[in-house]
């Protein structure tokens, strides 16, 4: 669990500490990377100390209730796993695809739930839809330069979206995508 975490706040460029008698392999590697601070050991509320958020996910209940109540009194963000009701705010189950980023909640009413519907989206949103979000940055200024009403500029967006752009990409037919969805900005929209 602390694994997985970990992994997805360094994705957000975090700076991240684990608390616990014992770590896994892969979290000893990304300390000996430099990825990680491992603090071997218990549960101690110095632990919190510089932190702005915390993510409890002992299988101790006494533990993760404590951790909570430490950070809510600190005025730290923190995050019971499995147990809401010791939360102040939820992580969203999220498929990341480049710059584009889909999350899925269920307010902690079914993790799996929302685990099952982010499975379902991995499948349908491919690699394909982080090259779009990188190409619709560069639509987006193209667009900005080229349109001063903003109506015309969402019917731009519109064409390039509902163009064979995704597919090129698919393909990984990236500059002939450029190609196209520069017509698809410069095309009149009469």
């Amino acid at each position: 669990m602390a694994e997985r975490k970990v992994e997805t706040l360094l994705e957000f460029g975090a700076r991240t500490a684990v608390v616990a008698p014992r770590f896994t392999k892969r979290l000893l590697g990304m300390e000996s990377e430099g990825l990680v601070e491992l603090v071997r050991g218990t549960y101690e509320p110095s632990a919190l100390q510089g932190a702005f958020l915390v993510i409890a996910a002992t299988d101790d209940r006494e533990v993760n209730k404590a951790v909570s109540e430490d950070a809510q009194r600190a005025g730290i963000l923190v995050n019971v796993v499995d147990d809401p009701e010791l939360c102040t705010f939820f992580v969203p189950a999220s498929v990341r695809r480049g710059d584009l980023i889909v999350s899925v909640s269920s307010s902690a009413r079914s993790p799996f739930l929302a685990r099952r519907v982010k499975e379902l989206l991995e499948s349908v949103v491919g690699p394909e839809y982080g090259d779009l979000a990188e190409l619709m940055g560069w639509v987006r200024e193209e667009v900005k330069a080229t349109y001063g009403d903003q109506a015309e500029r969402a019917r731009a967006y519109e064409r390039v979206l509902d163009s064979d752009v995704l597919e090129l990409l698919r393909q990984g037919r990236r500059k002939e995508a450029a190609a196209r969805a520069r017509e698809c900005i410069l095309q009149s929209s009469d």
